[in-house]
């Protein structure tokens, strides 16, 4: 297994287990947005300024939000990811997120680590014309689209 995977893998368990008392209730003062965020399974378009060029669409990342309860899971280039989250005010954070461990090409899994270690950096998002971008407060991290 790739040895920054199990890193990351380990970062995460870590935050699921410091986190696994905490509990909080959902909000959105956008409505529209909200709505539009839960239930879509998003498809990854950008990391940053770097556009995403899949081979077949089954290796497509993706994410996935059900508003009750407040899940997130999705495929992230080699593994199936999950976790919760919680929106306050616009304000999205991720937590508790954990993923399967199969092995993949090192391509793959760089891709993984990278996807993943960008997605725990994500604070707030905005939705526009049917796009997806998911930010550290006004840096865009990831363009998604249906």
């Amino acid at each position: 297994m790739n040895l920054s995977f199990r890193k990351l893998f380990l970062a995460f368990s870590g935050l699921f287990l410091a986190s696994a008392c905490s509990v909080s209730k959902s909000e959105s003062n956008n409505v529209s947005d909200a709505t539009s965020l839960f239930g879509t399974e998003w498809k990854l378009e950008k990391i940053g300024s770097s556009k995403m060029k899949y081979d077949e669409e089954r290796d497509r990342i993706t994410l996935l939000m059900t508003k009750e309860p407040e899940n997130v899971s999705g495929f992230s280039a080699c593994n199936r990811y999950f976790g919760k989250f919680s929106i306050k005010k616009n304000k999205l954070i991720f937590k508790e997120m954990a993923a399967t461990q199969m092995a993949c090409p090192e391509q793959k899994m760089n891709l993984e680590d990278r996807y993943l270690l960008t997605l725990n950096k994500v604070n707030n998002y905005l939705i526009e014309n049917d796009t997806l971008y998911l930010r550290n407060d006004e840096r865009v991290l990831l363009i998604f689209s249906y």
